[in-house]
């Protein structure tokens, strides 16, 4: 269905269709904390991609959907998305990149 119809706008478009890759995840969980973030499509309580990157910022969504695979289930923490602490897997990546960095920037003076 959705697929076939995007590769055709594409294709309308003069790009050659087998040039999107549409990448199928499975159903993602989003959490603050323990609580589960309730959404209803059909009462109209959604939350896009959009509002989430605009809560916790770009690189940390990006780490949290690359760090998984698109075939499992995810639980997305917002909270923990947040938090500036070792617990968090964005931060501690971001801070041991800083740290290396650091580390290049001195051994080149």
């Amino acid at each position: 269905g959705h697929v076939s119809r995007m590769k055709a706008v594409v294709g309308a478009l003069g790009i050659p269709p087998e040039r999107l890759e549409v990448i199928i995840s499975q159903l993602v969980t989003l959490r603050r904390g323990e609580e589960i973030v309730r959404v209803s499509k059909r009462s109209g309580d959604i939350i896009t991609l959009r509002e989430v990157v605009d809560e916790v910022g770009t690189d940390a969504c990006r780490f949290v959907f690359l760090s998984r695979s698109a075939d499992a289930q995810m639980d997305f923490d917002l909270e923990l998305a947040k938090k500036e602490s070792p617990e968090n897997p964005v931060y501690y990546v971001q801070y041991a990149h800083a740290r290396i960095a650091s580390i290049f920037r001195l051994a080149q003076e």
